[in-house]
């Protein structure tokens, strides 16, 4: 008897009842119909199938796995429901796997190698389909979906907010983009909810933050650019709105009490948004970032001497990343850069002990049951940085508010300079200056004495000097 068989006879045993056990085979039948899908379907390599954009479609995508039929889904799932629900339940698997799929690629679209997931609100589904709780409880139970977060909004305890992912075995049986005609896009747009508020902007703005608005007033959103955007449906969904608000005069700018970081439409909105921007109507900006900005500020966490010094080296040189976990062979410089948001605000909890990478892939058990310790980054890390890695290990970081607590201190000391610091120095040389977390946003003629004073904003404040990069 294998081990799964005797899992489900003493399951058996324990569940006397007719309802029980009704229930119990449900799920043993579920369970089969994923192990046969696994089996079934080979992985693939590359993983992003290559795809050519029709002639007179729209630039709007969904990212989906070819090997699996929406409407067959459908069919088989919901033998006694009509054709209406059924379209409307692809609709929406079709949507919320695009979004999901967003998040567990890289930039160049290679899957991530540690699955942090994506936190949807519920009124953006309710959009897509009235029964989008019904829909996930289905995905769930069948194994199409996992739930990798819960907890309660800090503003107001009543809402729920839940982090989702699709599973890792479904990604690497492939991914395809499937492009939208005009109508499919206009569809989208009828279905996205757009903000009716107020301009959430203080009348009375400190002169910081009125030198913020004043220079986003002067921004205006590129709409030929914007109407020929070849972006996935997720990201649409939430640029879409941003750009309404913009440009409509909705700046929505205030500096937020809990981490002091800058809020506003242009922070919100996915990164895209930022290279739509034209200051004047015509000027385009350029962008640029810290390469490992938290690291600067979690310096001061740091006990040992010399790893601190060694530290500050690693944060100069081309490549921080690479450099703090002592550039590891066969190791992708993205997968380390994403692994290091769980190193420094991932619950310390042993969720799964014995859990490792390697463990997680070969028994097909999502990445959020890795262990802090297991991860890659730690794993990497440590050897170079022990007494640091062990430290960073230790904190008390077991829930949501918790981890929020320690974040936002990091981000408290990294507004301290990016917002503060140098705006205020910008503004007194009569800059263009928009932060962006632990970037910025400038003119070209300006971006050499940003920088400057970014470094030497950084030297005073933490000891350390950054890494700029110049996108674009």
């Amino acid at each position: 008897m294998s081990e799964d068989d005797e899992v489900l006879t003493e399951a058996k045993r324990k569940t006397p009842t007719v309802l029980n056990w009704k229930s119990l085979q449900k799920n043993w039948n579920d369970l089969s119909e994923w192990r046969t899908f696994l089996s079934s379907t080979p992985d693939r390599a590359p993983v992003l199938k290559p795809s050519a954009r029709p002639a007179g479609s729209s630039g709007l995508f969904f990212y989906r796995s070819p090997a699996l039929d929406y409407s067959q889904i459908a069919d088989s799932w919901f033998p006694d429901r009509n054709k209406t629900f059924k379209k409307k339940f692809v609709t929406y698997l079709s949507q919320l796997f695009s979004i999901l799929i967003e998040s567990e690629l890289h930039p160049d679209e290679t899957v991530v190698a540690e699955a942090d997931g994506q936190e949807v609100h519920s009124f953006d589904l309710k959009k897509i389909s009235r029964n989008y709780a019904d829909h996930n409880e289905e995905l769930v139970r069948r194994g199409f979906l996992h739930v990798l977060g819960l907890h309660e909004n800090r503003e107001n305890k009543k809402i729920k907010m839940r982090r989702y992912g699709v599973p890792r075995e479904i990604l690497l049986k492939g991914i395809e983009r499937v492009y939208l005609s005009e109508a499919e896009k206009t569809g989208v747009i009828k279905s996205i909810r757009v903000s009716t508020e107020p301009d959430q902007t203080s009348p009375n703005l400190d002169p910081l933050c009125q030198y913020y608005a004043d220079t986003l007033r002067r921004t205006t959103v590129d709409q030929q650019t914007f109407d020929q955007l070849e972006i996935p449906v997720g990201d649409f969904r939430r640029l879409y709105p941003m750009v309404v608000r913009h440009q409509q005069g909705k700046l929505d700018l205030k500096i937020s009490p809990t981490e002091d970081r800058l809020h506003s439409v242009y922070l919100h909105a996915p990164k895209v948004f930022r290279k739509l921007l034209r200051l004047d109507g015509t000027k385009p900006m350029v962008e640029g970032d810290v390469a490992g900005s938290h690291f600067h500020f979690l310096l001061q966490e740091m006990t040992d001497t010399d790893e601190r010094e060694q530290m500050k080296k690693d944060l100069i040189s081309p490549d921080p990343y690479m450099s703090m976990c002592g550039n590891p062979s066969g190791v992708r410089r993205e997968d380390l850069k994403q692994s290091s948001h769980f190193f420094k605000y991932a619950s310390r909890a042993n969720r799964s002990s014995g859990m490792t990478e390697e463990k997680a892939k070969r028994t097909e058990a999502p990445s959020w049951l890795i262990p802090y310790r297991e991860r890659l980054f730690f794993r990497h890390v440590s050897e170079k940085y022990p007494t640091f890695a062990d430290a960073m290990a230790g904190k008390e970081i077991f829930n949501h508010d918790q981890m929020s607590d320690f974040s936002c201190g990091v981000m408290k000391r990294e507004s301290a300079v990016m917002v503060q610091a140098v705006g205020k120095r910008c503004m007194s040389e009569k800059l263009v200056y928009l932060p962006i977390h632990d970037g910025f946003l400038t003119l070209p003629e300006h971006y050499d004495r940003v920088c400057e004073i970014i470094v030497e904003s950084f030297q005073g404040e933490t000891g350390s000097t950054p890494r700029i990069k110049r996108k674009g």
